[in-house]
This record gives structure tokens, C-alpha cells and sequence, in this order.
């Protein structure tokens, strides 16, 4: 996938209109251009690791967009992990983390790590795309 700075150049040059998605036009958002400023992650162990990495690129995008968005994690890590023994560890450091600043969160979930690996392994739900989304997104993994 060409970078959008790469686009962006070539749209100047060009004289094309601003970044297309989907069938409308319409700019990138805040926390996508805060993602695509990113170091990104270009080395997978499986097609499964790849499709995780995009989907919580997606997700990274809206969480900047929408902080409030760490309230669901929140939730959903009262429903789902507070009372598994078998997710305390993954509980405490995502209790941990959610105390951050969003853009913080962000850098460590999309890290190229071991510690980004585990994050994006165990986090919780912050956000549900619809299908037609969710199909844009995992297309990219291919």
C-alpha cells in the first residue's frame, strides 16, 4: 500500500482531488492520519497476525477519534476478564494502560514488539465495525 504522504505528493502533482474512500470522497480523520504517522508494522508470522494488526490499526484510528471509547474497553473488561483467573495478567496491565493518554495507548497497541504482539493479542473490545467495514479493513491483509 502506498503511504498517503506518498499520495498526497502525487495528488498535488496531479491535481487530483482530496484521499477517496469508499465510493465518496471524504478526507482522512484525525486518528487515521495519527496512525498513518506511525511506524508500521511490515512483517507478519501468518496471514491471522496481519489481519489483527489492520483491524487494531482500524480500531487505533477511532480510539484517537473517539477517546470515549475506552469507556467500552472498560466495560468489557468488567464483564468478561474481571472474574477469569486465567485473564488476571492481561486484566492488570490493560487496567494499567487504560489509565493513559489515548494517543499513548495507541503507540503501544501498534508497536512492533512483543509487548504490541500481547496488546493487541488481549485487548478488549473497543469498537464493533459493521461488516461492510470490517470487509474494507481485512482487505488489506491480502
Amino acid at each position: 500500500m502506498v503511504g498517503f504522504a506518498v499520495y498526497c505528493i502525487l495528488a498535488r502533482v496531479m491535481k487530483a482531488p482530496p484521499f477517496q474512500r469508499g465510493a465518496g470522497i471524504s478526507p482522512m480523520t484525525d486518528g487515521e492520519r495519527f496512525v498513518d504517522r506511525l511506524p508500521r508494522k511490515k512483517r507478519f508470522y501468518d496471514r491471522h497476525e496481519h489481519r489483527t494488526y489492520e483491524m487494531t490499526r482500524a480500531v487505533a484510528a477511532r480510539l484517537i477519534d473517539g477517546p470515549d471509547l475506552v469507556h467500552n474497553a472498560r466495560s468489557y473488561m468488567e464483564r468478561h476478564m474481571k472474574d477469569d483467573p486465567s485473564q488476571s495478567r492481561q486484566y492488570a496491565v490493560w487496567q494499567n494502560l487504560l489509565r493513559r493518554d489515548v494517543q499513548e495507548i495507541v503507540r503501544l497497541l501498534l508497536e512492533d514488539s512483543s509487548n504490541g504482539a500481547f496488546l493487541r493479542d488481549t485487548q478488549p473490545v473497543f469498537f464493533v465495525f459493521p461488516l461492510n467495514d470490517r470487509k474494507r479493513i481485512l482487505s488489506r491483509s491480502t
